[in-house]
């Protein structure tokens, strides 16, 4: 896990090492850049994970045609690296060094080969061309941006904010982006109905955490006390009993309780802090600025995810296997659970395309804000295509009146859980948590005639509440540069399918009430 940038195009040689600055937190056990005459720069800020002593980067095929940089982790890299070793030479045992000698192979298509979560820039100095690609799901970030000459590209928007003058674009999850040829899609997700099969569901999954359990240094995870993250905390356990499970929350939280009981069930090392509103309100400046958003559903869970990813780092950590995704493959989200199996289906594949712009985007800039490696064993590839395929009677299943909700992964995975929390009812993570709490000591800061005037004074970025307006200004202080005439930002109206989120919240309605109060 690191962070990347890339200069393809004429520029000041200090452009790249400007750029890893603005990312530094994402790696801090190394520092590289190359400049490349008439071609470009790439440089990384590394979190060794893989060959902690020789994987460093930029790396290059044999006799130096190409170069590339990769942030994440290319879980196939081993029979990858067995089916070239009798054509190609291997300078690292790094993961990420398959990518060079795939290339050579197979051009832009091998990517295709890939199996993992990442994001790379790869020179192609005897072509002179270049290539950038991100995983299928968009688990690992990648954004761009250009001057009409100069093409700048990093691993978050806050290194691009100096350079370019167009809009700050993001690699779509499973597209590829070519400096003769633009962006192209390599990778849709398989349509077709699968047969619900337990066995199969807890094989995928088994395997996926399994593969994810790789690495030179220690593994940890998230243990919040819903299903999702209990899961994998108990399948990492079967394969590591002595894993160690990271929780923070406020005193009495129910998730912070549920997740001691976890611990306790599984027999593992737990590892627990508490923290208060006060606690919160001093951390939410940086939550902000890392998750470089300030929509109220990314935000409170940013906080927590910070707290969290803050305590495991502390304790050593440098991986942490979390429950993302469940969710949206098995209708998890209490808005859906009254839409019909149609609308179900249709609802959790917007989820899902959308993924990498909110519980993505929130688990990997704050896990590596402390420069630490999250993985996602939920959206492994052949899991992905199991799970969302399957009936959508499987996901939501009526049972004596009551909807229950990812019904199909509760039922395949009884027994290696409490029962309490297998069929435990959802509880938002942020709610869970406590995090909610922090809500209405931020709005009881504005009053409504403040509130009204800020509303039609950022009326292009659609103020829906206090709390988000709270969240905005400090956002602006970070990003203001963005607000600027001339400047366009892509993850303005990026959301919209956090909106039944928001609804859930009240807050477009407290918006409404606010505003009608000073007008009457």
């Amino acid at each position: 896990m690191c962070g990347i940038v890339g200069v393809i195009g004429d520029a000041e040689q200090t452009a790249a090492e400007t750029m890893l600055d603005s990312i530094g937190h994402r790696g801090t056990d190394s520092r590289r850049w190359r400049h490349f005459d008439r071609f470009g720069s790439l440089g990384i800020n590394r979190l060794s994970i893989i060959d902690v002593d020789r994987g460093d980067q930029p790396l290059f095929n044999e006799n130096g045609s190409l170069a590339l940089v990769c942030n994440g982790e290319v879980y196939n890299h081993e029979p990858i690296r067995r089916d070239l070793a009798g054509t190609h030479t291997f300078a690292t045992g790094s993961d990420a060094e398959v990518i060079v000698h795939l290339y050579e192979e197979y051009g832009d298509d091998a990517i295709k080969f890939l199996d993992g979560m990442f994001a790379f820039i790869l020179f192609d100095f005897k072509k002179g061309r270049v290539l950038i690609g991100r995983d299928s799901l968009g688990i690992k970030p990648l954004w761009y941006r250009s001057d009409g000459e100069t093409t700048y590209v990093a691993s978050e928007i806050k290194a691009l904010i100096d350079y370019g003058e167009h809009g700050i674009r993001e690699l779509p999850p499973g597209h590829i982006w070519t400096s003769d040829g633009g962006v192209e899609r390599y990778w849709e997700p398989c349509l077709a109905t699968s047969k619900p099969d337990f066995g199969l569901c807890r094989s995928l999954l088994t395997h996926s955490v399994r593969k994810r359990m790789m690495s030179d240094v220690g593994v940890g995870t998230f243990l919040s006390g819903g299903i999702d993250s209990s899961l994998i905390t108990a399948l990492a356990a079967k394969e590591n009993p002595n894993i160690r499970a990271y929780t923070v929350g406020m005193e009495g939280a129910p998730d912070v309780e549920m997740a001691r009981r976890v611990a306790s069930f599984l027999g593992i090392q737990h590892i627990v802090k508490t923290f208060t509103i006060d606690d919160m309100l001093a951390l939410l400046p940086e939550a902000i600025y890392y998750i470089e958003s300030y929509n109220p559903s990314m935000v409170t869970g940013a906080i927590v995810t910070y707290m969290c990813s803050k305590l495991a780092a502390e304790d050593g950590a440098k991986v942490v296997l979390c429950g993302e995704g469940a969710d949206e493959l098995f209708g998890g989200y209490s808005a859906v659970r009254s839409l019909t199996f149609l609308e179900l289906r249709r609802k959790l594949a917007d989820l899902l395309r959308n993924l990498h712009k909110t519980e993505l985007k929130r688990l990997d800039r704050l896990s590596m804000a402390t420069t630490l490696e999250a993985r996602v064993p939920f959206l492994d590839r052949q899991f992905v295509e199991y799970a969302f395929n399957l009936p959508s009677e499987d996901k939501i299943k009526n049972i004596d009146g009551k909807r229950i909700e990812k019904w199909h992964l509760r039922k395949a995975f009884e027994g290696y859980l409490p029962d309490e929390l297998i069929w435990r009812e959802k509880c938002p993570f942020d709610q869970g948590s406590g995090g909610r709490s922090l809500i209405p000591v931020i709005e009881d800061t504005i009053d409504d005639q403040t509130y009204a005037r800020k509303c039609e004074e950022y009326a292009p970025w659609n103020i829906q509440s206090k709390e988000m307006l709270y969240y905005f200004e400090i956002w602006k202080s970070h990003f203001g540069e963005l607000l600027e005439p001339g400047h366009t930002f892509e993850m303005f109206g990026d959301y919209p399918v956090l909106m039944d989120q928001i609804a859930d919240r009240g807050i477009a309605a407290a918006k409404e009430a606010a505003i009608e109060s000073v007008n009457s």
